[in-house]
């Protein structure tokens, strides 16, 4: 297993949707690190835990955009078999505080882009990254923690603003990665247009503390440890019969397919791999309409995946896809309202993987 630790941001202003990833922890979106951060990772840690079915009720205020994206994101993390997050207050200091800064510093021209990282001479500066503004607010210095960014146009209603949040991260690659990761514990911050600049900024702030060993990165979480996916589960997004799907990716740069104009909606298959060596081999990856029309497609996994994958498999050009998961990459926005089904069949560390699927795209 590699060491991959990748960071992402997300914004949405008018029409046009950017989300920017970059190394080293700039941008918005929690990452993976093998335990210890760098070198041969261990078995799955001692003190993992399995994918939690429920978590305590949060204290978040009633119709509020935090109470509507921990119901949200937890619902799909429930359906997807990842496990749930539990709310942490102090994480929520630190995502909010990290929120005003984006808000407040896009809104006086200081950032025309959003990160990870803080300037100590710019507005509202609480601390230079994720994990030392998690440290600030008060989270043991053991707890490894990764955090995703968005910003957009004003909504409605909280309801709204939580939609329009996550779904930056659900249709993407990185990002959706990333939201369905082994984290344990999330807190969010939200902001709302400073002054007259029409945006808001949210913010996800992930930890993890079951099984962690090492030292925790400024923007990483640690793929042996946290809420470990059982041998044999699979995971993927779409969800089976899920409706209302997007029908193209968000753009996200570090691009995964930067020769690709308007990809489609990507599709995600992941398995645990928490130990050295853990691979997702893929045999084929397919996507048809109902009437059995192909999609044209490509087929993104890490490069450790690519001996004893189909020919038609290619690396990630980032190196950002952990290991245990693909991608299929429509290579054109989908139809809309219209059903598609989907197949995988490869191979975990030699034993058959073999799903069907389907879903159906919104309007």
């Amino acid at each position: 297993m590699t060491n991959k630790k990748i960071g992402l941001t997300a914004l949405s202003l008018a029409a046009a949707m950017l989300l920017a990833a970059c190394g080293g922890g700039g941008g918005g979106s929690s990452s993976t690190a093998p335990a210890g951060g760098s070198g041969t990772p261990p078995a799955t840690a001692s003190g993992a835990t399995t994918p939690q079915t429920s978590v305590p009720a949060p204290t978040y205020a009633a119709n509020t955009m935090q109470q509507a994206t921990f119901a949200q994101l937890n619902a799909y993390r429930l359906a997807m078999g990842v496990g749930q997050l539990s709310q942490d207050p102090l994480l929520d200091t630190s995502a909010q505080a990290h929120a005003l800064y984006l808000d407040s510093n896009l809104a006086n021209g200081n950032l025309t882009a959003l990160s990870h990282n803080e300037t100590s001479s710019f507005a509202n500066y609480y601390g230079d990254t994720p994990l030392s503004r998690a440290q600030k607010a008060g989270t043991p210095v053991t707890e490894w923690i990764g955090e995703v960014v968005a910003a957009g146009l004003p909504q409605s209603t909280g309801t709204a603003y939580a939609t329009d949040c996550l779904r930056q991260y659900i249709n993407t690659v990185y990002h959706l990665q990333s939201i369905s990761s082994p984290q344990q514990t999330m807190g969010i911050g939200f902001q709302q247009s400073s002054g007259s600049y029409p945006i808001y900024s949210c913010v996800i702030d992930f930890g993890q503390t079951a099984g962690v060993t090492g030292t925790p990165l400024a923007n990483a979480v640690n793929t042996s440890a946290g809420q470990q996916l059982p041998i044999g589960a699979i995971v993927t997004s779409p969800l089976n019969n899920e409706t209302g799907v997007a029908i193209a990716m968000v753009a996200e740069n570090i691009n995964p397919a930067p020769d690709i104009a308007t990809p489609g909606r990507p599709i995600m298959v992941r398995v645990n791999a928490a130990n050295q060596g853990d691979v997702l081999t893929v045999t084929s990856f397919t996507l048809t309409t109902a009437a059995g029309v192909a999609v044209p497609a490509r087929i993104i996994v890490p490069s450790a995946a690519l001996t004893g994958s189909t020919s038609s498999a290619t690396a990630d050009v980032n190196n950002g896809v952990a290991a245990g998961v693909a991608f299929l990459l429509p290579l054109a926005p989908l139809a809309a309202n219209t059903t598609y089904n989907w197949t995988f069949n490869g191979a975990r560390d030699g034993s058959p993987v073999s799903i069907a699927k389907s879903f159906v795209t919104g309007s």
